[in-house]
């Protein structure tokens, strides 16, 4: 899960300035695959599904075990008043008179310095949480979730507010974004469609930074992507293409308008070969895709010991139609 934004993401920046109203509210939309349900990753908000269907509770205050953020709206904090100097206290202590304490006992104040502090009482700002459909049996679930409170962006503590209220969210969901006060669930559902970064290609450091930003990877995760960056890179990309939606990120290589080769980093076991419609097919799960119900404009293929080669065959083949000419034959 996502730790914390140390300021607020270029991304918000960008949705800031795209509304027109003074009160914003922070929240966001997530398609969350069935499974990911079952194994439990939003359980600590009470969110569960059973056979019965999707449980979850309207209105929750996250666990303080969350993170520094969920810690504070639960148990308050202080704050190290540095700005005012070192202030000498005294704390008391029984000593005994002459070293002997069967002559009896003096209080004696002994003299300490140290910073103030002023404590901050716990906000308890609650997530409100709403499904579009909750019924047993369906593939992935649509999820809403709102921050209450709504930020006035003419206050000077707006931005304050505002990065604080992205990283409750950030730490219990893993995205984060804003809305118009007014925004229907609707608008917020909206927000599902994958927004695509598409950059030349940069350094390693640089696009492990762009797939896990806002978090650090795991050792795993940061191999897998700094291996299919290089992978990405053999294939000669026009550009680098980099993609969030939900709990859900995007990582690939942009070889020409209508062939994309990309993976879903949270899944991994795959990787994804699309063709014309590949903004459209991009937003759809796993489990959708291999439904079928999707068309055929796409390859995928398992990350299996010649997965590799697999993928240049498909995109040789790809290219040659394309050009109207005949692919490499294999032995070539």
């Amino acid at each position: 899960m996502p730790k914390n934004f140390r300021k607020i993401p270029a991304q918000v920046e960008r949705a800031l300035k795209g509304l027109s109203e003074n009160n914003i509210t922070v929240g966001c939309a997530l398609k969350i695959p069935a499974e990911d349900l079952v194994k439990g990753d939003l359980r600590h908000l009470g969110i569960r599904l059973e056979s019965t269907g999707l449980m979850y509770p309207h209105e929750v205050i996250p666990p303080a075990s969350r993170g520094k953020y969920s810690a504070r709206n639960r148990l308050g904090y202080n704050i190290v008043r540095k700005d005012l100097g070192l202030q000498t206290q005294y704390h008391s202590v029984e000593a005994p008179n002459w070293g002997d304490t069967s002559r009896g006992t003096h209080t004696v104040d002994l003299p300490h310095n140290v910073y103030l502090r002023d404590y901050q009482s716990p906000r308890l700002v609650a997530l409100h949480v709403h499904c579009d459909n909750e019924d047993a049996g369906r593939t992935d679930y649509t999820l809403s979730f709102q921050v209450d409170e709504v930020l006035d962006r003419r206050a000077e503590t707006f931005r304050a507010g505002l990065l604080r209220a992205l990283n409750l969210l950030q730490e219990n969901v893993g995205v984060a974004t804003v809305f118009a006060a007014s925004s229907s669930l609707e608008e917020y559902h909206r927000s599902l469609k994958v927004l695509w970064e598409i950059l030349p290609p940069g350094t390693k450091e640089e696009a492990v930074a762009r797939v896990f930003r806002g978090r650090e990877p795991s050792i795993t995760e940061r191999r897998n992507v700094e291996d299919r960056y290089t992978f990405l890179l053999g294939l000669h990309p026009k550009e680098l293409v980099y993609g969030q939606t939900g709990l859900q990120r995007y990582f690939g290589a942009l070889l020409a308008d209508d062939l994309v080769v990309f993976e879903n980093i949270e899944y991994g076991n795959a990787i994804y070969i699309m063709f014309k419609d590949w903004p459209t097919l991009s937003q759809r799960s796993r489990l959708e895709l291999l439904s079928g119900r999707h068309g055929t404009d796409f390859e995928r293929v398992p990350h299996t010991r010649q997965w590799q080669q697999r993928v240049g065959e498909i995109i040789a083949a790809r290219r040659a139609a394309t050009n109207g000419s005949t692919p490499p034959s294999k032995a070539s």
